[in-house]
C-alpha cells in the first residue's frame, strides 16, 4: 500500500510538471505571433477630384458662354452606350462615407458626362444664311447682277445693203428694225454701234478704203431718239470688213459691264481678206466673253455657211432674215427667250433657297434634339446612382445632389431647345427672303419683256 501511494505521488509531480511545460510553451508561441487589426483599403487617388479635361474651343471670334464651355468638356467613361451601371456603383463605392456634396458630385460626373461637343461645336459655328447662287439669264453669276449688260451692234453698212425691198432699202429696214430693238432693252443697259463698210466705194480702187475703216457712231444708254440720229447719217457705200470689226468691237464694251451680246447684222460675207471665224473666237475669249450673235440679212447659201461659222466660234447663233418683219421677229424671239429664262432662273432660285432653308432648319433641329436627349439620358442615370448612394451605402450628403443635375439637366435642356428654335426660326426666315427676292427679280423682269416685246 504504501508502495502504490509512493507511485501514484511520483506520477502527479511528473504530469504537473509537464503542465507547467506546455503552459510555458504556449505562452511563447503567442507570444511569436502577434494580433494585427484588419483595416479597409482606402483610394491612393480621389479621382474625383481631379481636374476634367476639355476639347478644344472652336474659334468664332466671340466669348462662348458658360453653358457652352460646360459642354465642350469632354465625356465620361461610362457616358453613352459605355454605360455600366454596376462598374459605376464598384467606382462610387471608392467615396468615403462623410464625402461632401461637391465631392459625391463630381464623382458621378466625372463617370456619366455625357459627349456633347460635336452639337456644341454645331451650334457655336451655325450660319443660319441661305446662300443661293443660280446664273442669270445674261450668263453671269448673282454677284454681278447689279452692274449693267452691253449690247454692241455691228451694222454692214457696205454697197450691197442698197439692194432694194419690201420698204424700201435693206439699210433702211435694218436702221428701223435697230431701233425698234433698242427701246425694248433693259433701262439699266449700255449700247454700242459700229459700222463697217462706210467709207469710199464697193470699187476696186477705193477697197483698201474702205476695208481699213469701221466706226463707233453710238454710244450711251439705251436711247432710241439719239440712236435714230446717229443712224439718218449712216449710208451704205463700201465693201465688208467683218473680221476688222470684230476686232475692234471689244472697244466698246464698258469695263464695268456684267454681260455683253455682240449682233452682227449683215447681208453678205467678209470681202476684205480678213479672217471672221478666228476674230470671233478671240472676241468670245476676251474679258466676260461675250456672245456673238450673227444676224443674215437676206444672205445667199454661200454667206449662210460662213457667218454661221462665225456665230458658232463666238458662243452665239445665226439666224437669217429676209426682211424687216422677220428683222423685227427676231428681236421679239430673243426676248422671249429672255422672259423664259428669267422664269426659269425664278423658279430654280426658290426652289434651291427652299432646299437650303430645309437643310438648315434640319440640322438644327436634330442638333438641339440630341443636346435634349442626351442632357435627359444624363440625369436619368444621376438619379438612379445617387439613390445607391443615398439609400444603399447611406451617403449623407447624397440626396442633396439630387436638385444640382436637376438644375444641370433643366440648363443643358433649354439651350438646347432654345438655340436650336432660334436657329430654326432665323434659316426660315432667311430661306423666304432669299425666295422672295427671287421670286420679285423674276417676276419684275419677265414683266419689264413682256411689255417691251408685245
Amino acid at each position: 500500500m504504501k508502495k502504490l501511494m509512493t507511485f501514484l505521488c511520483s506520477a502527479a509531480i511528473i504530469l504537473a510538471g509537464c503542465g507547467s511545460d506546455d503552459k510555458k510553451e504556449t505562452g511563447e508561441k503567442a507570444d511569436a505571433a502577434p494580433r494585427h487589426d484588419v483595416k479597409k483599403e482606402e483610394p491612393t487617388e480621389q479621382w474625383w477630384n481631379e481636374e476634367p479635361e476639355y476639347y478644344k474651343k472652336p474659334d468664332t471670334g466671340r466669348e462662348l458662354t458658360e453653358i457652352e464651355n460646360q459642354l465642350m468638356r469632354k465625356p465620361g467613361p461610362l457616358s453613352g452606350d459605355h454605360y455600366d451601371v454596376q462598374k459605376a456603383k464598384k467606382k462610387l463605392d471608392e467615396l468615403p462615407k462623410d464625402a461632401n456634396k461637391d465631392e459625391i458630385e463630381r464623382a458621378i460626373l466625372s463617370l456619366i458626362h455625357e459627349d456633347y461637343h460635336e452639337e456644341t461645336k454645331t451650334f457655336i459655328k451655325f450660319d443660319p444664311s441661305v446662300n443661293v447662287n443660280v446664273n442669270r439669264p445674261d450668263q453671269k453669276s448673282e454677284e454681278l447682277a447689279a452692274k449693267k449688260s452691253h449690247f454692241a451692234i455691228l451694222l454692214d453698212a457696205s454697197g450691197s445693203m442698197n439692194a432694194k425691198n419690201q420698204n424700201g432699202t435693206r439699210m433702211d429696214e435694218a436702221k428701223d428694225a435697230i431701233n425698234s430693238f433698242i427701246e425694248t432693252l433693259p433701262g439699266n443697259s449700255t449700247l454700242s454701234i459700229r459700222v463697217y463698210g462706210h467709207k469710199g466705194s464697193s470699187a476696186d480702187k477705193d477697197k483698201e478704203l474702205s476695208c481699213g475703216n469701221t466706226e463707233r457712231i453710238y454710244e450711251g444708254g439705251a436711247d432710241s431718239a439719239k440712236v435714230t440720229v446717229a443712224l439718218d447719217k449712216l449710208q451704205a457705200k463700201g465693201w465688208t470688213p467683218i473680221g476688222k470689226a470684230l476686232s475692234e468691237t471689244k472697244n466698246d464694251i464698258p469695263e464695268d459691264a456684267a454681260a455683253s451680246i455682240v449682233y452682227v447684222v449683215s447681208d453678205g460675207i467678209e470681202t476684205c481678206g480678213s479672217d471672221p471665224v478666228a476674230e470671233a473666237k478671240k472676241l468670245a475669249d476676251e474679258g466676260i466673253q461675250p456672245i456673238i450673235n450673227i444676224i443674215g440679212f437676206q444672205v445667199d447659201n454661200e454667206a449662210q455657211t460662213l457667218l454661221k461659222k462665225v456665230a458658232e466660234a463666238g458662243n452665239g447663233e445665226f439666224s437669217y432674215v429676209d426682211s424687216k418683219q422677220e428683222l423685227e421677229k427676231y428681236w421679239e424671239e430673243e426676248y422671249q427667250r429672255m422672259m423664259d429664262a428669267w422664269d426659269e432662273w425664278k423658279a430654280e432660285g426658290m426652289k434651291q433657297a427652299d432646299e437650303k432653308s430645309e437643310e438648315l432648319m434640319n440640322l438644327a433641329t436634330e442638333t438641339g434634339n440630341s443636346i435634349m436627349d442626351k442632357s435627359e439620358l444624363e440625369f436619368k442615370r444621376a438619379e438612379e446612382l445617387i439613390a445607391y448612394l443615398e439609400e444603399e451605402r447611406k451617403l449623407e450628403n447624397a440626396g442633396d445632389v439630387w436638385s444640382r443635375f436637376y438644375d444641370r439637366q433643366t440648363d443643358i435642356w433649354q439651350y438646347g431647345y432654345h438655340t436650336s428654335t432660334d436657329n430654326w426660326q432665323d434659316s426660315y426666315h432667311n430661306g423666304n427672303g432669299v425666295w422672295r427676292e427671287f421670286y420679285n427679280e423674276g417676276n419684275a423682269k419677265w414683266t419689264e419683256y413682256y411689255h417691251k416685246t408685245y
